[in-house]
């Protein structure tokens, strides 16, 4: 399995395509937190990366989950095309050698690569305009920590997928249709309080209740107030552990399953 493990890096590496995917991932994360949170004179907003985070709350994960897509892909299925897998068995190593390197490493790195993404709007953003005063830092912290989870637990979902359609660029085709769905999901589940689905789970834990007012100034019109509650409560934090374990255990077990009595092709 160490070596079959070793064999993904030097692949990984010697393609450089996964490198370059998430160099460019980095570049764009970046840029999102610098222009959410610079105005149109290069000023910062006043509100900080609080006041951004608040506003655009699916940054954390939009584009994530499509590097997400194509870092399994590239793990799980971009050998199919030239039988590295083959040759894998014919040297000794057994299939459940091969699928635990295989499907670990995509899960295990593609959730950490996935969240060092997410994290970088923030962290971008807090550099640039401070953090401000309209989240918790401690409570968005923790959330970000969850949003872990339910990366891990949509990555052991496509690996399965991965080893079903053994083709890097469907991974592609679907990263990207997961990434526009979030976007339509967000605004039809926002009060949904559901764990048991990843895209789900992810929404529930970037958006935050909140409420707004207003008053009449004579010179600037109608200034409007808002206000956020970003607490975490223990049922979220409970419901997204114990979701995604137990979602990434069955994944595992399926994945298994399959790749056990696949032929290889």
């Amino acid at each position: 399995m160490k070596n079959v493990m070793k064999s993904i890096w030097y692949e990984i590496f010697h393609r450089k395509t996964p490198v370059i995917t998430f160099g460019a991932f980095v570049l764009l994360m970046i840029l999102m937190g610098f222009s959410s949170t610079a105005d149109a004179t290069f000023g910062f907003t006043k509100g900080g990366v609080s006041d951004m985070l608040a506003a655009h709350p699916w940054m954390p994960y939009e584009f994530p989950v499509i590097f997400l897509s194509v870092f399994v892909g590239s793990v799980c299925c971009d050998d199919y095309k030239d039988k590295v897998a083959n040759y894998e068995i014919l040297s000794g190593h057994s299939r459940k050698s091969i699928f635990l390197a295989r499907s670990l490493t995509a899960i295990l790195m593609g959730t950490l690569l996935t969240m060092f993404l997410s994290f970088l709007p923030l962290v971008t953003g807090y550099v640039l305009a401070g953090w401000g005063n309209r989240l918790v830092l401690g409570d968005m912290l923790l959330r970000y920590f969850l949003l872990g989870l339910p990366y891990l637990r949509l990555a052991a979902f496509l690996a399965v997928i991965a080893f079903l359609c053994k083709n890097p660029y469907v991974m592609i085709g679907i990263g990207c249709i997961l990434s526009l769905s979030l976007g339509a999901f967000s605004e039809m589940f926002q009060h949904s309080k559901t764990v048991f689905v990843s895209l789900f789970n992810m929404i529930l834990l970037t958006q935050y209740r909140g409420w707004s007012n207003y008053n009449l100034d004579p010179v600037l019109g109608v200034v409007r107030y808002y206000a956020y509650d970003s607490g975490v409560t223990r049922e979220m934090v409970a419901g997204t552990i114990v979701a995604s374990l137990l979602m990434t255990i069955f994944y595992l077990f399926m994945g298994y399953a399959l790749f056990r009595r696949d032929e290889l092709n």
